[in-house]
C-alpha cells in the first residue's frame, strides 16, 4: 500500500496547487493564444487566463476581426481595476479597425502598462495612437511599427527606457526629435526608416541618457532614386556605449560628444557605385564622419564604407583613433595598400579581424614598408579571413603581420582550402614565415560556408 501511495503522489498534478498569482505569472510568460489553451484542463483554469498580466496576440490567428474583438473585450473587461504588465498587438489583416483597438490601448494606460507593442505589417499606415500613450507615467518600453504620428502639443514619458521606432509616418518634421527628447531616462533607441515615408530627411537624435542607438536608414523599398544632399544624421548622444548605423542615404553625419563606445557602420553617404567615385565627390562629409567617430573603443565596419574611406585617404589623412583596441572590417583587396595608413590611425589597436572581398586582376599588393605603431607596441591578436580562394593576397598579408608584429600572441588564417592536403600546405607556407614575436600561436581553419 505505501509503494501505491507513494506512485500516485509522485503522479501528483504539482502545479495546479501552486496559488492563483504564481500560476498567473507561469501563464504571462507564454503567448495569449497558448495560455488560452489552458482553460480546458479544469474548472479552476477555465479562467484563469484572464488574470495574466500580459495580453500578447496576432489579431491573424483569429477567424475575422469580430472574433478578435470578442475575446479582446472579453480579456479587459475580466479584471478592470488590475494593472497590466504588457499588451502587444500584431496584425496584418485589412479588415482591422485602429479606432477599435485605440480604446484597449488607452485602457491599458490607463491600468498603469509598462510594455506596449503594436506591429503591424499591412502595406499602408495606420491610424494615431490616442494621445494619453504620450502621456504615459508606466510606460518602460514601447514599440511601434508602421503607426502614424501626428503632431502634439506635449510630451511626457518619465518613465520610458526602450523605444523601437519602426517605419512610421511622422506628420510634421519635428515629431520625431519631439518624441525622443521627451524621454529623459530613455536607454536604448532604435529607428528604421524608409526613405519613401520620410516626412524629414534630417533625423536628429539628442539624448543625455542613451546607452544604445541603432539607426536604419532604408532606400531599398523607394520607389524613385532621390540622390538630394538633403539627407543628414545628426547625433548627440554622450552617454552611449554602442551605436549602430545602416543608412545607405543619407549624406552627412554629424556625431557629437561620442566617448569610449562600440559602433558597427555600414554607411555609403548616398553613393551609388562605390568603384567610379566622382570628383565632385564630398570628401569633407567622410572627414567629419571619421572626426565624429575616433573616440569609439570598439569598431565593426563594412566593405563599402571602407572602401569610401579608402578614396578618402588618396586625399585626405585620417583622424587619430586613440581609444579603439579592436576593429572588425571588411576589406576590399584592391585597397589592401591603404591597410598601414588604416592601422596607423589606430596606435593601441589590440585585436584586429579583416575579411577580405574581390580579387586582384594582374596586379599585386603593396604595403608600405613602414611600421604601424600598434604593430610595434600593442597588436596582440590577428584574424584575416579569406571566404573565397584568391590569388595569395591573404598568405602576403598573413607575411606582413607575422614579421612585424611585436607582441603579437594570436594569429588566425580562416582560408577557402578546397582539402586537408591543400589546408596543411598553408600551415607549412606560414611556419616558413619570419616571427617577429616568438610567443605568437599560428592556427589556420577552414573557412565554413
Amino acid at each position: 500500500m505505501s509503494n501505491q501511495g507513494a506512485i500516485r503522489r509522485s503522479g501528483e498534478d504539482r502545479i495546479s496547487s501552486l496559488p492563483d498569482h504564481l500560476l498567473s505569472q507561469i501563464l504571462s510568460n507564454l503567448p495569449t493564444e497558448n495560455a488560452v489553451t489552458t482553460s480546458i484542463l479544469s474548472t479552476r483554469w477555465k479562467d484563469l487566463w484572464l488574470s495574466t498580466p500580459v495580453l500578447d496576440i496576432d489579431i491573424d490567428a483569429f477567424d475575422d476581426a469580430t472574433t478578435f474583438i470578442s475575446f479582446a473585450t472579453r480579456f479587459l473587461d475580466f479584471s478592470k481595476d488590475s494593472c497590466l504588465h504588457k499588451l502587444k498587438i500584431s496584425f496584418q489583416m485589412e479588415a482591422v479597425d485602429m479606432w477599435t483597438i485605440i480604446p484597449w490601448i488607452e485602457d491599458a494606460v490607463k491600468r498603469r502598462i509598462q510594455h506596449l507593442e503594436v506591429d503591424s505589417r499591412i502595406d499602408h499606415m495606420i491610424d494615431t495612437l490616442p494621445l494619453t500613450v504620450y502621456l504615459s507615467e508606466s510606460l518602460v518600453s514601447l514599440r511601434l511599427h508602421l503607426v502614424m504620428l501626428h503632431r502634439f502639443v506635449f510630451v511626457s514619458l518619465p518613465n520610458l527606457k526602450v523605444m523601437h521606432l519602426e517605419e512610421n509616418i511622422y506628420s510634421y518634421a519635428e515629431t520625431m526629435e519631439k518624441f525622443i527628447s521627451s524621454c529623459p531616462v530613455l536607454e536604448d533607441l532604435t529607428v528604421v526608416r524608409n526613405v519613401d515615408e520620410a516626412t524629414e530627411k534630417v533625423l536628429r537624435v539628442s539624448s543625455q541618457s542613451l546607452n544604445s542607438l541603432k539607426l536604419v536608414i532604408d532606400s531599398s523599398k523607394c520607389w524613385y532614386n532621390d540622390d538630394s544632399d538633403d539627407w543628414k544624421v545628426v547625433i548627440d548622444a554622450p552617454q552611449l556605449v554602442y551605436l549602430s548605423l545602416k543608412d545607405d542615404q543619407s549624406v552627412s553625419f554629424v556625431i557629437n560628444n561620442l566617448c569610449s563606445a562600440k559602433a558597427d557602420i555600414k554607411v555609403s553617404f548616398n553613393v551609388s557605385d562605390i568603384w567610379d567615385l566622382e570628383e565632385s565627390f564630398e570628401r569633407s562629409n567622410v572627414g567629419k564622419f571619421l572626426t565624429g567617430l575616433s573616440s569609439v573603443r570598439d569598431m565593426t565596419i563594412s566593405g563599402t564604407t571602407l572602401k569610401i574611406i579608402c578614396h578618402y585617404l588618396k586625399h585626405e589623412p585620417m583622424p587619430q583613433f586613440r581609444n579603439m583596441t579592436r576593429l572588425h572590417a571588411k576589406f576590399y583587396v584592391c585597397d589592401l595598400e591603404m591597410l598601414p595608413c588604416v592601422l596607423e590611425s589606430c596606435p593601441n589597436l589590440k585585436s584586429l579581424v579583416l575579411k577580405l572581398k574581390g580579387e586582384l586582376e594582374n596586379e599585386e599588393i603593396s604595403l608600405s614598408s613602414s611600421v604601424p605603431k600598434c604593430l610595434q607596441s600593442s597588436l596582440e591578436n590577428v584574424e584575416i579571413i579569406r571566404p573565397n580562394y584568391g590569388s595569395g593576397e591573404e598568405m602576403k598579408l598573413s607575411k606582413y603581420f607575422l614579421e612585424n608584429s611585436v607582441v603579437l600572441k594570436k594569429f588566425k588564417l580562416c582560408r577557402d582550402c578546397h582539402s586537408e592536403e591543400q589546408e596543411s600546405l598553408v600551415v607549412r607556407e606560414l611556419m616558413t614565415f619570419q616571427r617577429c614575436s616568438s610567443a605568437c600561436e599560428i592556427n589556420v581553419v577552414r573557412f565554413q560556408r
